[in-house]
C-alpha cells in the first residue's frame, strides 16, 4: 500500500488512515452543525454558522448560538481531542490498552488539585483552577511512576499503582468537599461529574491554547513514539534519545489530561476508547495520534449531543453519560484479554 509523507515531522500514514481522518473530520463538522442548530429552539444552518463566527443574525439566535451552543460545542471538540491524544500517548508508552489518564489516576489527581484550589482560593479564575489541576496531575503522575518503577516501568505495576492512586485522590477530593462551604461544595461536586454545560469563550480560549502548545510538541516526537514501540534498544540504534523523548511525551500527556479536567471536570472513557477505535478503523499496527485526537473530539461531541437530546427526566451530564456508555466497553476489553484475544 502506498505511503503518503506529510511534511518535515516525519509523519507517515497509509492511505486508509488518511481517508479515515477525512471521514472523521466530516463527521465532526456534521456534529458541530447539529450542535449549533438542534435543540429546544431550532435554528437554520446558515444562521447558526453566522452566529457562531460573530455575524449578527438576531437577538435570540445571537445569544443561543454565540454565547451558549458554539462555546459548548467547541469546548467539547477541543477537550475530546486532548483526551484522545493523551490516551494514545499513554497507551503507546506503556504498550497497554488499559492505560488512560482517567483509568490510572491522573485525571483523579487533576480533579483533586482543582478542588483543593477551589477550596483554598475560590473559583475566581479559570487559569488558577487549571493551574491547580495541572499541579495535582503532575504530583499524581510522579507518585504513580515512583510506585511502578522497577528497572523501568512495569506495565502491570503501573495499572495497579494508577488505580490505587485514583482511589487515594478520590478520597482526598471527598475530604476537601466536606471542608468547603455548602454552596462551593455543590458547585465543585457538579463540576466533578464532568460537564460541558455553561462553558464560555474563555474555556474555548484556554483549551485552544493548551492544544496549540502541546499538540505540535507531541507530533514533533511522533517518530520517537512509534520507534520506541519496537523497544528501547531498537529506538537507540535508530538515533532516538529515548529518555528525553519519553519524558517529553509523558509530561505532554499529563498536561493534556489535566487541562481537559480543568475545563470540564473528569470525563471518563474518552481517553481509553478513542485510541482503540482509531487503531481499529485505520488498521494501523502502531500509534495513531491525529486519528485518536479526531476520534476523541467526535466521541465527546456526539456524547454531549446525545446527553442533551435525552428526555428531561433522563438527562445526564456528559461525564456520567460517557461512563455509562464506556463501562461495557471496558468489560468487553477485559473479557477479550482474559480469552487471549487481541485488545
Amino acid at each position: 500500500m502506498r505511503i503518503l509523507r506529510l511534511g518535515p515531522l516525519g509523519i507517515t500514514t497509509h492511505r486508509r488512515t488518511f481517508a479515515v481522518g477525512l471521514v472523521m473530520l466530516a463527521a465532526l463538522a456534521g456534529l458541530f452543525i447539529v450542535a449549533l442548530t438542534v435543540g429546544k429552539s431550532d435554528i437554520t444552518i446558515l444562521d447558526g454558522l453566522r452566529a457562531a463566527v460573530g455575524i449578527p443574525v438576531g437577538a435570540p439566535t445571537d445569544f443561543i448560538v454565540g454565547q451558549v451552543r458554539a462555546p459548548r460545542a467547541l469546548t467539547a471538540i477541543l477537550v475530546g481531542a486532548m483526551l484522545g491524544l493523551s490516551g494514545a500517548i499513554l497507551q503507546s508508552l506503556t504498550r497497554n490498552p488499559l492505560a488512560s489518564p482517567d483509568f490510572i489516576g491522573i485525571s483523579a489527581g487533576a480533579g483533586t488539585g482543582a478542588v483543593l484550589t477551589l477550596w483554598l482560593i475560590g473559583a475566581s479564575s479559570l487559569w488558577v483552577v487549571a493551574g491547580g489541576a495541572i499541579v495535582g496531575a503532575l504530583i499524581a503522575s510522579a507518585l504513580i511512576l515512583l510506585l511502578s518503577w522497577r528497572h523501568g516501568i512495569v506495565p502491570l505495576r503501573l495499572i495497579l499503582a494508577g488505580i490505587g492512586m485514583g482511589f487515594v485522590a478520590q478520597a482526598a477530593t471527598q475530604y476537601f468537599l466536606t471542608r468547603m462551604d455548602v454552596h462551593d461544595a455543590g458547585n465543585a461536586l457538579g463540576w466533578l461529574v464532568g460537564s460541558t454545560t455553561g462553558r464560555t469563550w474563555t474555556h474555548v480560549t484556554v483549551a485552544a491554547i493548551a492544544l496549540a502548545v502541546l499538540a505540535p510538541l507531541v507530533l514533533w516526537n511522533a517518530r520517537a513514539l512509534r520507534t520506541m514501540e519496537m523497544g528501547d534498544d531498537t529506538a537507540r540504534s535508530l538515533g532516538i534519545s529515548v529518555g528525553p523523548a519519553r519524558a517529553t511525551l509523558a509530561v505532554s500527556s499529563v498536561l493534556l489530561a489535566a487541562s481537559a479536567v480543568a475545563l470540564t471536570g473528569p470525563i471518563a472513557f474518552i481517553a481509553l476508547v478513542a485510541p482503540a477505535l482509531a487503531l481499529r478503523l485505520t488498521r494501523n499496527a502502531g500509534v495513531t495520534l491525529i486519528p485518536s485526537a479526531l476520534m476523541g473530539a467526535v466521541l465527546l461531541l456526539a456524547a454531549d449531543q446525545l446527553a442533551q437530546q435525552m428526555p428531561d427526566t433522563l438527562q445526564l451530564p456528559v461525564g456520567t453519560f460517557t461512563a455509562v456508555v464506556g463501562a461495557p466497553y471496558l468489560l468487553w476489553l477485559v473479557w477479550r484479554a482474559s480469552r487471549g484475544g487481541p485488545s
